[in-house]
């Protein structure tokens, strides 16, 4: 039974195992969304302020300003990814 093919189980114990690989699921993506979270404040935390003025040292600001935008978009798809478990674990819910 894969949980992402949309078909959910109507037995009870079927039901409860898949239920548990979602809540499982939904563990870690947000334990891996709260560290990417994490990450982001460091590095958004790291202002380099109006003094950096050599190229290495705009070059170095531009990049944390990138990863910072990259960090953003992969918390918004964690996040998506985290609604998209939630809606399966209620239509397993459902479904038993």
């Amino acid at each position: 039974m894969d949980p992402w093919d949309g078909n959910f189980p109507s037995d009870g114990e079927a039901a409860a195992v898949a239920l548990a690989r979602l809540r499982e699921q939904r563990w870690l993506l947000g334990l891996v969304r709260d560290e990417v979270e994490a990450t982001g404040r460091r590095i958004a935390g790291q202002g380099t302020g109006a003094g950096w003025r050599s190229t290495a040292q705009r070059a170095y600001a531009d990049s944390l300003a990138g990863l910072a935008g990259d960090l953003q978009t992969a918390w918004r798809a964690l996040e998506d990814a985290l609604s998209a478990v939630d809606r399966d674990i209620e239509q397993v819910k459902v479904a038993r």
